[in-house]
């Protein structure tokens, strides 16, 4: 098998800090984990989807980076912690490091809504892209033989473009993405609709 199949997050989060791509349970479908820091790793997330470059890829990370990596008005703090572990995607504004994903001055940043999501953040200490687990167009997967499908080996290549791991969270159940969503004067925005129910009359 061209993908090591792990429970051990220690091998995902190597994987992810030597620039490659580990796909890895949320609580909607498997996501695409990898560097949100380093152009060649976000190149293998697009090369593996074949998602064109002017789509945004969002991100996830430990609540304790957000001072570090996001600038986030104080509603949308609060509005974050309320939705711990929701299937949310909120658009927030980053901070330099960052900037290269922004669209239209923004990036989503994906809520962790899994405990293996959770591990994965707390062990690399990076922020990590939350795309979904399948080539651009298709079907979301639910567990690790659809992604070995989605993904096949390359082999014999001279730049190894292969998924590095799949961290098995088993079988998800199958629910809709995650909500998109901005924060405004007037409450929250709903950009998609997605698992997540909003009300959106006022932000905190």
């Amino acid at each position: 098998m061209y993908a090591i199949v792990t429970k051990d997050i220690e091998i995902a989060s190597r994987i992810i800090q030597e620039g490659r791509v580990a796909a890895f349970p949320t609580g909607t479908s498997y996501g695409l984990a990898a560097n949100a820091l380093a152009g060649h790793a976000l190149q293998r997330v697009r090369n593996l989807k074949k998602r064109p470059q002017e789509k945004p890829l969002s991100v996830f990370m430990t609540e304790t980076l957000w001072e570090t990596y996001l600038d986030l008005s104080p509603q949308e703090r609060i509005f974050l912690q309320q939705h711990a572990g929701a299937a949310l995607t909120l658009l927030v504004q980053p901070k330099a490091a960052l900037a290269h994903l922004a669209h239209d001055g923004r990036i989503g940043l994906r809520v962790i809504d899994h405990p293996l999501m959770q591990e994965l953040a707390d062990s690399t200490q990076l922020p990590l892209t939350a795309t979904s687990a399948n080539v651009a167009g298709e079907n979301a997967c639910y567990d690790t033989a659809c992604i070995e499908t989605s993904f096949p080996g390359k082999q014999d290549t001279t730049y190894d473009l292969s998924l590095g791991c799949i961290l098995g969270g088993g079988t998800l159940l199958a629910k809709n993405t995650s909500t998109v969503a901005q924060l405004t004067q007037s409450g929250a925005q709903i950009i998609r609709q997605g698992a997540l129910v909003l009300h959106t009359s006022s932000p905190a």
